[in-house]
C-alpha cells in the first residue's frame, strides 16, 4: 500500500461513493472530516497484503517468544474455529 492516497471529504465521499470504490481499486482513498482523516477505503487486493504483513509479523513475534499453544490446545482452537464457520 505505499501508493498514494486520493483524498475525498466525507460529503464528496457520500455523494460520490461509486468515484470513491472505482478510485480504491488503484489506490487508498481517505476520507476527510473537517481537515481530519477520519477513514481509509482501500482494495480487496491491499487489504489481503495488509493482512499478510500483520499475520506475518504476529507469526515471527510468537516464533522468538517460542509461545506455542501446543498440539491439543491448538486441535480445540481449530475445532472452535470449524464450528463457528458451519
Amino acid at each position: 500500500m505505499s501508493k498514494t492516497a486520493t483524498m475525498y471529504t466525507a460529503s464528496n465521499a457520500k455523494n460520490n461513493f461509486g468515484e470513491l470504490i472505482d478510485a480504491a481499486q488503484r489506490s487508498p482513498v481517505s476520507i476527510e472530516r473537517r481537515g481530519r482523516s477520519v477513514a481509509f477505503i482501500i482494495s480487496p487486493s491491499d487489504m489481503e497484503r495488509y493482512e499478510d504483513a500483520v499475520l506475518g509479523a504476529r507469526a515471527v513475534a510468537v516464533l522468538k517468544k517460542g509461545a506455542f499453544l501446543g498440539v491439543k490446545r491448538s486441535e480445540a482452537f481449530l475445532k472452535t474455529i470449524t464450528h463457528a464457520l458451519r
